[in-house]
C-alpha cells in the first residue's frame, strides 16, 4: 500500500491543497473578471496555488 507511506501522504496532501487552491482561484478569477477588478484574495490564492503545486510536483518527482 503505497498510499500509507509517510512521504506519499505528505506529497498527496500538498497536491490536494494545491488543487483546492486552484479551484478557489478559478472561482475568484471568474468573479473578478465579471467585476473588472482584481482583488488581493485572487492574488494570494494564486501564490498559494503555485507554491503547493510546485512542492507537490517536486516531491512526486524526487520521491519515486
Amino acid at each position: 500500500m503505497g498510499f500509507l507511506n509517510k512521504k506519499n501522504i505528505i506529497r498527496n496532501i500538498m497536491l490536494v491543497i494545491g488543487v483546492i487552491f486552484t479551484i478557489l482561484f478559478s472561482i475568484l478569477l471568474v468573479n473578478d473578471l465579471q467585476l473588472d477588478t482584481i482583488t488581493q484574495w485572487t492574488v494570494m490564492t494564486s501564490y498559494f496555488m503555485i507554491i503547493f503545486l510546485i512542492i507537490g510536483i517536486a516531491l512526486r518527482i524526487t520521491q519515486k
